[in-house]
């Protein structure tokens, strides 16, 4: 027995497009046209100033109807910023794995999701901009906890490295890029004023089979969102 499943990775840039313009109704229009089962996002705010106290995670899920999940990297006051995963599928638990930066702290966000009889292991994550730390985090924080979930695993997000660094050449010694299986003519994710670089991906384990994946010209935040669809062996 087997299991379709479309996965979408976006950053949405706090709510805002590139010229920092509020645009969370754009972006649940981008989301909703490209209608997944599981959504990781990164750049989520919870009840900031900046993003008129808005719960993004939280009002996203609600407007597509999904089950949600928000990982906190920062803290500001009664306010926070960092991950998010949504779901259409029952969410079995999660755990938010802190990954610390001078700079800006990131997280990885793991969510253990019911698809039939299995657990899939979803991972959320936002890598920062020190090359030196992102190897760090892969190695020390984010990958054990990939390797080491007894089942199909996914891996996604925004990794602020191009797929030629070591980081991504790490990642794919274990995972596939699904890339691999691009079936757009998108080939850049950031940004999406000029996209010069793909630094979003969607990685699986061979507990699951990729079939397509697209990259989506949208404005409705500074990164494009990428796609992919797959089929869950049990």
């Amino acid at each position: 027995m087997s299991q379709a499943l479309r996965v979408v990775t976006y950053n949405i840039h706090h709510g805002a497009d590139y010229q920092d313009t509020p645009s969370l109704d754009s972006i649940t229009a981008v989301l909703a046209d490209l209608d997944a089962d599981i959504i990781a996002l990164q750049e989520v705010d919870m009840n900031l100033p900046r993003s008129g106290r808005q719960k993004q995670a939280a009002e996203l899920a609600r407007r597509l109807n999904m089950g949600y999940v928000f990982g906190a990297a920062m803290h500001y006051g009664i306010g926070s910023y960092g991950n998010a995963v949504l779901s259409r599928l029952s969410i079995a638990g999660y755990n938010t794995i802190p990954l610390p930066d001078p700079q800006e702290d990131r997280c990885c966000l793991q969510v253990n999701i019911q698809v039939g009889q299995d657990v899939l292991g979803f991972f959320a994550v936002h890598l920062g901009l020190d090359h030196q730390l992102r190897m760090q985090h892969l190695e020390q924080q984010v990958l054990p906890a990939v390797l080491r979930f007894p089942g199909a695993v996914i891996l996604a997000g925004d990794f602020n490295a191009t797929s030629s660094q070591p980081e991504i050449e790490l990642i794919t010694h274990y995972l596939t890029d699904s890339f691999h299986y691009n079936s757009g003519n998108l080939l850049n994710t950031f940004s999406s004023h000029k996209p010069m670089a793909r630094i979003d991906y969607i990685f699986t384990n061979s507990s699951l089979q990729i079939k397509r994946s697209y990259i989506t010209s949208s404005d409705a935040s500074d990164h494009f969102p990428v796609t992919a669809e797959m089929i869950l062996n049990h």
